[in-house]
């Protein structure tokens, strides 16, 4: 079972809590806060049930961490900061530490892996001035966004839209809500379900490279696609 968003694996319970919010400004529609994983701080034998746990590196590598104790602070505690390490819990305040390798974990624990949904990412594509039309550079890059988006068995794809600075708030926010809506017609074109997309218009609202008024910047005039 998943015990929490860095992806350690426990043998018999899950726990994992989510942040969700909103952002607040007047104009077009606001994007809602993505939910965040949370990062482990420490397993408690005795609340959550749990006999073993396994640290999992990252899809890019990287390793967290996780402290394994007794729920009152007292006995073993075992810090996990290495891929595929493991602490097996005895009983209250009894913690061993245990060695995994790719090959074990996937034995032991490939029902829990192949159950984990994706994790969330970002896309960014990037579009020609004063225009709905990508550029030619980000038109071969929504194929490999498609290919991400396919993969994925149930999809929540955020469609955003961004603008540079030059012209009036009304006429980049209608500006990128265009081009937000470009770019969810041709993932829709492809076979991505059009109810898993919702879209969204920030104007110059939210600029990737600050910049005075009136300035043009290519990196601005962009959507930015995320999808959990």
């Amino acid at each position: 079972a998943i015990i929490a968003a860095s992806l350690i694996l426990g043998a018999c319970a899950a726990s994992t809590e989510r942040n969700s919010g909103s952002i607040a400004s007047a104009g077009p529609k606001p994007v809602p806060t993505a939910p965040q994983p949370i990062e482990p701080e420490a397993v408690q034998p005795g609340t959550s049930h749990i006999d073993m746990v396994v640290l999992l590196p990252k899809p890019n590598g990287q390793i967290g961490g996780v402290m394994v104790r007794s729920i009152d602070g007292t006995g073993d505690q075992l810090l996990l900061n290495r891929a595929y390490a493991g602490a097996q819990i005895e009983g209250p305040g009894q913690v061993r530490a245990v060695t995994y390798d790719a090959e074990r974990t996937k034995q032991e624990f490939g029902t829990a892996i192949t159950a984990l949904p994706s994790r969330p990412a970002t896309f960014t594509v990037y579009f020609l001035e004063a225009k709905d039309e990508l550029t030619p550079e980000s038109e071969g890059e929504v194929t490999r966004i498609f290919a991400d988006l396919k993969s994925r068995p149930d999809p929540e794809i955020w469609v955003i839209g961004h603008t540079d600075a030059v012209g009036t708030m009304q006429y980049n926010d209608q500006l990128s809500l265009q081009r937000a809506e470009h770019v969810r017609d041709e993932l829709v074109s492809r076979g991505i379900p059009a109810d898993s997309i919702e879209v969204f218009g920030r104007g110059k609202r939210e600029p990737l490279i600050p910049t005075s008024e009136g300035i043009s910047e290519a990196k601005n005039r962009r959507v930015e696609i995320s999808v959990r």
